[in-house]
């Protein structure tokens, strides 16, 4: 095969990426609105398996790495991290690295309002990922580079996701040991800014103000009120829809644990 010949090929193999990349950037918000849990889980990998050979052929495409970690942080979140801790931090790390890519390496100064979406889900993963391994040395190491994503994200796009910066900075210092910086006090602030808004109808927001703060301050009261408030929220249509669905489902498995958490 000429050089030519393979140019050619390599041409015609992104366009087609790109082509295909257009189509899913559109679809995404179909999948997100779907209601029913089993349908996206048995669907949504072969999904994001196609993404990933997209980028092989198209591997600075911006749109397409930021979906790619969309898709495998969310698919971590609503399916994997209460049956497989491992596949679930395996996951979060590869939706961190696919949203590292799209920001390309540039530092956070050089950052405008356009990164926030991939700032966003790379700092999601990466919280995500170190929650599930607070048991572990080198997650623990880690914890205080989330601080200045989650600050500059609040200064680009704070309301981008739901108030996606405010939750992530309600996480932080929930996860965060009280010895080196961790806050419920400030954390539960953070989360009833997260659900004003925008970010009112979340659910996800209250079930992680649940799980995080309310646990790391013992307040049994507001964990309590926040799952019943999920577990009894009427359904809604839109993009929120399936992370809704999987905020109740999980709202109802952490409300049998109340016990042993308390």
């Amino acid at each position: 095969m000429s050089i030519g010949a393979a140019l050619s090929g390599c041409s015609l193999n992104r366009t087609a990426a790109r082509v295909t990349s257009g189509i899913i950037d559109d679809g995404i918000g179909a999948v997100f609105s779907e209601s029913d849990m089993e349908y996206v889980k048995a669907a949504l990998p072969a999904n994001l398996q196609l993404m990933e050979i997209l980028l092989r052929s198209d591997p600075k495409n911006g749109k397409l790495l930021v979906n790619a970690a969309t898709g495998f942080c969310g698919y971590s979140l609503m399916f994997l991290e209460d049956e497989d801790n491992g596949r679930a931090s395996a996951f979060y790390r590869k939706g961190e690295t696919f949203a590292d890519r799209a920001l390309n390496g540039r530092p956070l100064a050089a950052l405008d309002k356009k990164d926030a979406p991939a700032l966003f889900w790379r700092t999601f993963c990466q919280a995500s990922y170190l929650n599930i391994n607070r048991n572990k040395p080198a997650a623990i190491a880690e914890l205080p580079s989330l601080e200045p994503a989650i600050k500059r994200l609040t200064e680009l796009d704070p309301e981008y996701y739901y108030n996606g910066a405010y939750i992530l900075a309600g996480a932080y210092y929930s996860i965060r040991p009280r010895l080196f910086g961790g806050d419920p006090q400030k954390a539960k602030q953070y989360f009833d800014r997260a659900l004003t808004g925008a970010g009112a109808g979340f659910l996800m927001t209250k079930f992680v103000y649940a799980k995080m703060a309310a646990e790391a301050d013992l307040d049994e009261e507001l964990f309590v009120r926040l799952l019943n408030e999920v577990i009894d929220a009427e359904p809604t249509d839109g993009p929120e829809r399936l992370p809704n669905e999987a905020a109740k489902i999980k709202a109802k498995k952490l409300l049998e644990k109340k016990d042993e958490i308390f």
